[in-house]
Order: C-alpha cells, then sequence, then structure tokens
C-alpha cells in the first residue's frame, strides 16, 4: 500500500470515528440551546433530562423522529411551557451520528447501554 494510500484510509478512519462520537455531536449541534448537560435554557429550549423523559423515553421513536425532523410549537415540561422550533437534523446527520447523539443523550438520562439508539432505528423514523 502506497504512502498516500495509507493516509486516505486514516483520514476515512478518524472522520468515522468522528462521526460516530455522540459527546462531541451533542456540543456540536444540541448543547448551544439544551446546554452541554441537557439541563435546558429557560425560555429556549427545555430540558432533554428529568421526569418527563421517563414517559418520552418510552417511545423509542420519538426522540430520533425530533433529531431527524425537529419539532415546533407549545411544549410544556412541569409548570414552563416553551414556544420555539428545534431544526431538524436529518440532512445534517447521517444515521450513525444521528444515532450516537441520541444514544448520548440517553446515557445523560441515566439509561443503561441496552437502552442506547442504533442506526436502524434512526432509519426507520426517516421513514
Amino acid at each position: 500500500m502506497s504512502l498516500r494510500a495509507w493516509w486516505l484510509v486514516l483520514a476515512a478512519a478518524s472522520g468515522q470515528a468522528l462521526a460516530a462520537d455522540g459527546p462531541a455531536l451533542f456540543a456540536q449541534h444540541c448543547a448551544v440551546c439544551h446546554q452541554a448537560d441537557a439541563s435546558g435554557t429557560v425560555g429556549l429550549a427545555p430540558p432533554l433530562i428529568g421526569e418527563h423523559w421517563v414517559k418520552l423515553g418510552a417511545d423509542r421513536a420519538y426522540l430520533a423522529t425530533v433529531l431527524v425532523y425537529g419539532l415546533s410549537g407549545a411544549i410544556k415540561v412541569g409548570a414552563q411551557t416553551f414556544v420555539g422550533s428545534m431544526p431538524a437534523f436529518g440532512a445534517q446527520l447521517d444515521d450513525a451520528s444521528a444515532a450516537a447523539v441520541a444514544s448520548h443523550l440517553r446515557r445523560l438520562q441515566g439509561a443503561a447501554d441496552d437502552s442506547l439508539f442504533t442506526e436502524q432505528q434512526i432509519q426507520a423514523a426517516r421513514q
């Protein structure tokens, strides 16, 4: 293998590793509104952790669908109402990247590894 081919393989492998880095992708795409710890921003973005996610997390398709298609309008979390628009990330994140973000969020919510997201679950949400 030539040196150039070796560098191309290394670059591709490191790009794939970055694509699957849930914490980095969450920091890049989500933390600006939802904060690094997913606690949310008063008046802007609801928390992505807490008791309300016990119910939301039970529907596996919910988080995947919101990541892919976004969400707009009023939502109420506890006593606070949020009115805004979360952008769709379906065009920016491939299935592996979206699964990595969703899995990172599930870890922030305290979920066990057996409840993490797969590429297939994100792909199903796209359909």
